[in-house]
């Protein structure tokens, strides 16, 4: 069906004619063949019937008169040559006559016709005359008609070929105009040269001159358009690439293009300028000044010649000259910052004095990476600015805090954050009354790793909540089965993360051991923030917790704010307590923090109690409980009761 569909017109029209002829050759021809049949049939049945119709007369009376020999009555039927038999029977089935020619026999169909004998004068039937005639003359004006038609259908195939060359003869224009067509191109002009006159094919050709005339006017509105888009592509690709190298606000490169330059520029001396306290002039004169101060700072920085690039935020870059020693290159930051410092920068009318610190990395391969580096060097010494020196191994620290951090963070996904208890005694008894919660991270091997080496790092990364969420859900779900009581440690920003807040809380209700818990808050943490730290307490001991201050007294202690927490207990440093019985000062100190806890009437614990001596010494001061090495090393706890 597909194949007939693609075929070429001709082909289609001259399959459609023998269809059509087919049908009708075909609907003549049985016709014709069923009136011939039938006509020649009935001819020689006549024949026969009236052969029958000569001697029946003559037959019916022999009968009649019982006469049985017949055959002259009918001699002018059995000497007709197409008589191949001749039968005569009575009315009882008895055959009287059966004349059958010798060797008579035909090779075409037979037609037998019979006829009843009647009486003369009763005219009853007293027999049956049947005759067999040969249907030679049927067969041969048959074929005489088979011929016939084979002739007619041969002239009709004849005449339908001439048909298909005088049908392609007249479709001939049509593959001249698919010709010059095909190779048709915008922009040339096709010239119809058809040989024929036809209504049909020249409206043909004018549609597709009309249509060449569309196409060359498209054509030139298409190459306007593209000329147009060309020259819009070619703007938007320079803003695209503005925007992608250069910054919104300054218009100055920025650190994509920093990046670009160092590969394609082999000038790797860099520094990184970063503006101080930046973020307190945003929220003093607010975002839109702050954005005008940058402006100008970019502004002043190219007036300063260093080409500088904006990286992001209120930090700038600019590289400088390897032809430079390093002392020369400290020099000109000098005098860079010195000029920054005495520049007068306006916002909303007012004058602001800027301070920045930088990070220099001189000829390194790794040249933004590193003056980072000694930007944050230069801002934890409180430097104006620093030069990357690799003997510091500061990126191998930073790089040993990324392998940290990714090591807690898996420790959290993989359950591996543990919990050590320290048993604390009571020194008038030396029983164990208490026990403090210690952290640790279990390796895969088993070994642990020390809370020095990932609380201070896990504090910068976001992740020091989740330690203490796990260190409080194993730490009360471990003393719900025990009757001890348990300390756990407490930053000031855990006490301040709502969520930390809400979690404990939930902990402590699920598990009961709210009354038995002491958080230890440090001293330092509780002054610094002191009304979410008072908030926290406040809400822990409508629960029934205990709030106990831990390293008291090192550094400013500050007795009134103790008595505002409305602690519980204060934990002496180990830093007093350690050389206790060698230095007369920290005895003294000792004395007067347990002296004011029994005024107030709360506990004192004793840290880094490492020997006999210093806890004889502890408790005769007064002091109510001791811990350390000597009274008990940290050590894994089962759940079941002591």
């Amino acid at each position: 069906m597909n194949r007939f569909k693609n075929a070429r017109l001709s082909t289609k029209l001259f399959a459609t004619l023998i269809f059509a002829t087919s049908i009708i050759f075909i609907t003549i021809t049985v016709a014709t063949f069923l009136i011939v049949r039938d006509l020649t049939i009935n001819v020689q049945k006549e024949k026969a019937s009236l052969l029958i119709d000569t001697v029946k007369p003559a037959v019916s009376l022999a009968l009649f008169l019982g006469i049985t020999d017949i055959g002259e009555k009918v001699s002018t039927v059995t000497q007709q040559k197409e008589v191949i038999r001749l039968e005569i029977a009575d009315q009882n089935g008895n055959v009287i006559l059966d004349y059958q020619p010798f060797g008579a026999s035909s090779p075409y169909d037979m037609i037998k016709v019979s006829k009843t004998l009647i009486e003369p004068s009763s005219l009853k039937p007293i027999g049956l005359i049947t005759l067999t005639y040969s249907g030679e003359e049927f067969s041969k004006t048959m074929d005489h008609f088979y011929t016939l038609y084979g002739w007619v259908l041969l002239s009709i195939f004849a005449i339908l070929w001439i048909m298909l060359i005088w049908i392609n003869y007249l479709l001939l224009p049509i593959k001249l105009i698919a010709n010059k067509v095909r190779n048709f191109k915008p922009g040339e002009k096709i010239i119809f040269d058809i040989p024929y006159s036809q209504a049909e094919f020249i409206q043909i050709v004018h549609a597709f001159e009309t249509m060449q005339e569309r196409v060359l006017e498209y054509s030139s509105e298409i190459e306007t358009i593209n000329k147009n888009l060309e020259i819009q592509i070619t703007e938007q690709t320079h803003e695209a690439i503005r925007h992608l190298y250069y910054d919104n606000l300054t218009a100055l490169p920025n650190r994509l293009k920093l990046q670009e330059d160092l590969l394609t520029k082999p000038i790797n001396t860099v520094a990184l300028l970063n503006i101080d306290d930046f973020k307190e002039i945003n929220d003093f004169f607010g975002i839109d000044a702050g954005d005008w101060l940058l402006t100008q700072i970019a502004h002043w920085l190219s007036e300063m010649k260093l080409s500088p690039y904006r990286l992001g935020g209120d930090e700038f870059a600019f590289r400088l000259s390897e032809d430079l020693s390093p002392l020369e290159i400290r020099h000109d930051i000098e005098i860079l910052l010195s000029l920054l410092n005495e520049k007068l920068f306006m916002i909303a009318d007012e004058t602001v004095h800027i301070r920045a610190t930088v990070g220099i990395a001189i000829k390194s391969d790794k040249p933004l990476i590193h003056a980072d580096v000694a930007l944050n060097k230069a801002r934890s010494i409180k430097q104006p600015y620093s030069v990357y020196d690799q003997s510091e191994g500061i990126e191998q620290r930073y790089q040993a805090n990324i392998a940290m951090s990714a090591q807690i963070r898996q420790a959290l996904i993989e359950h591996r954050i543990v919990c050590q208890y320290q048993p604390i005694i009571s020194c008038s008894s030396g029983k164990i009354e208490k026990f403090e919660t210690l952290v640790r991270i279990k390796n895969e091997d088993g070994t642990l790793i020390a809370p020095n080496d990932f609380l201070p790092i896990s504090q910068k990364t976001k992740l020091y909540h989740h330690i203490t969420q796990e260190v409080v859900y194993q730490a009360c779900h471990l003393f719900a089965a025990r009757h001890e009581q348990f300390s756990i440690n407490l930053s000031g920003s855990d006490m301040s993360d709502s969520r930390t807040v809400s979690t404990i809380e939930n902990i402590l209700r699920q598990t009961g051991t709210a009354d038995r818990v002491i958080f230890e808050i440090l001293e330092s943490e509780g002054i610094e923030n002191f009304d979410e730290v008072a908030s926290f307490i406040s809400r822990m001991k409508a629960l029934g917790v205990k709030i106990a201050i831990d390293d008291f007294g090192t550094g400013y202690s500050n007795f009134e704010n103790i008595l505002k927490l409305n602690v519980d207990i204060l934990k002496i440093d180990g830093s007093l307590i350690r050389s206790i019985d060698e230095n007369p000062r920290h005895r003294i100190v000792v004395e007067a923090i347990v002296d004011f806890a029994h005024r107030i009437g709360i506990d004192t614990v004793a840290e880094f109690v490492s020997s006999e001596e210093i806890l004889r010494n502890v408790t005769d001061m007064g002091v109510t409980y001791a811990q350390g090495f000597y009274t008990g090393k940290p050590l894994f706890l089962n759940p079941q009761l002591m």
